[in-house]
């Protein structure tokens, strides 16, 4: 079937070209997974903690967590049961799709691409969706990694509905959400703001 009539050929010329070696940093690559204790551990150093553990000691009992959902790029555990991205980015030879899966993890870019022809959008969307096998308190790490690793990336993550506001790294961060959650099927959302970063990863421990 042709084009459409309003598409009309045109013969454009280029006399720009550029070096076909072009190279591209490595990102090192960053393990998905993470131990309880070091989930732990962060959640005792971000600010507000104190208050949290003040009223809910069990968050601090480490005997206590269970993980019940894990995800990655390459893979889900648990009652993980849907693990949904948008507006993830490919960029070849650098976080192509085939690399990106094989070092579980995807990324999504911000500022510097434009001339490969991005458009710079700050709109890359996580969606992890799991089962919370009884009414009780979780918390839910979120791994992630900022690129470059000197730099600042910014998101904000959702407990379905509910944000817990902005947050703000850099290198790699676990980074835990404490929460109570009834029974039943929850949404921990990641929605990029400012920076490039990398999602690697996403645990679920019911405390």
């Amino acid at each position: 079937m042709p084009a459409d009539k309003k598409f009309r050929l045109q013969l454009p010329e280029s006399r720009k070209a550029e070096a076909s070696d072009r190279k591209r940093d490595r990102v090192a690559r960053a393990k998905p997974e993470t131990s309880a204790r070091a989930v732990l551990r962060s959640l005792k150093e971000t600010a507000g903690a104190e208050d949290i553990l003040e009223r809910v000691p069990d968050f601090g009992e480490l005997a206590l967590w269970q993980e019940i959902a894990y995800f990655s790029v390459c893979g889900k555990s648990g009652s993980a049961r849907w693990l949904d991205i948008w507006d993830a980015d490919h960029f070849d030879g650098f976080t192509d799709m085939q690399r990106c899966v094989n070092d579980c993890r995807a990324w999504f870019s911000a500022d510097g691409f434009a001339t490969w022809g991005s458009a710079e959008t700050k709109t890359g969307r996580v969606n992890c969706y799991f089962n919370a096998p009884a009414a009780a308190n979780y918390v839910c790490n979120a791994r992630l990694q900022s690129y470059p690793a000197t730099a600042r990336a910014v998101v904000e993550c959702l407990i379905d509905n509910s944000s817990f506001g902005p947050l703000s790294w850099s290198g790699t961060i676990d980074q835990p959400h404490p929460c109570t959650l009834s029974a039943g099927g929850h949404h921990f959302r990641i929605r990029q703001v400012s920076g490039s970063f990398f999602f690697l990863s996403l645990t679920v421990y019911r405390v």
